[in-house]
């Protein structure tokens, strides 16, 4: 049932590749501009390129989300399968599915960084990426959580980058801020690993409460 769950979740986001490829358009475009607007007379130093790759998954990840919350909303699909699951498994269904693709165009999109910016072949691709995965875990939880919030407006389109970008500002600051640290102090790695860790448990299960609480409105 899981996997089935989790088919259904992208071809709703992902509309087939069709939403694939328009994050990675979007990803490659944001990127040409910083490399002309930045890299055209001087190449950016390391720490400069950290919040580059933050600043492009951040916008890139608002799309994504708006994406999902706006086709799962059109399609009717989330009504139809609160009837046979329930609410908190839909949500982390709904929630990994998102960082999955969300995932797969970090990939990409790094791999572009490289061919932009010169001094990014200053550290291995690991490195570039370990922070970003319970970052994007976390926006993840938390966009789809908003999501459902904001399906209960009438401004659904407006209420939801309004609430999505503060309460985003934590994990963009602390991502940001805990990569700058252990590029500095290697020996920090474990700890501000772990608390972004604890950003995603906190988020995922303030959004699976969430969800089921408007279960049981619904059901109500």
């Amino acid at each position: 049932m899981i996997f089935a769950l989790l088919k259904k979740e992208f071809l709703i986001v992902g509309k087939s590749l069709h939403g694939l490829l328009s994050m990675i358009v979007l990803a490659f475009t944001l990127l040409f501009l910083f490399h002309f607007s930045f890299e055209k007379e001087r190449s950016l130093d390391f720490h400069s390129l950290v919040g580059v790759k933050w600043a492009v998954v951040f916008l890139v990840s608002f799309v994504l989300i708006g994406q999902a919350t706006w086709e799962e909303r059109e399609s009717g699909a989330g009504k139809i399968v609160l009837m046979l699951v329930p609410g908190w498994l839909q949500f982390i269904i709904k929630s990994v599915s998102v960082w999955i693709l969300l995932m797969v165009v970090e990939v990409i999109f790094l791999f572009g960084m490289t061919v932009f910016f010169t001094n990014m072949s200053q550290g291995s691709f690991w490195n570039h990426f370990i922070f970003l995965i319970p970052g994007s875990l976390s926006l993840s939880f938390l966009g789809v959580s908003l999501g459902g919030f904001s399906g209960a407006s009438r401004m659904k389109e407006i209420v939801l980058p309004l609430l999505l970008v503060p309460f985003s500002i934590p994990i963009f600051l602390y991502g940001l801020n805990a990569e700058f640290r252990w590029l500095t102090q290697p020996e920090s790695l474990y700890s501000s690993f772990f608390l972004l860790v604890f950003f995603c448990f906190f988020y995922g299960g303030l959004g699976a409460l969430f969800q089921e609480l408007q279960s049981e409105d619904m059901d109500g």
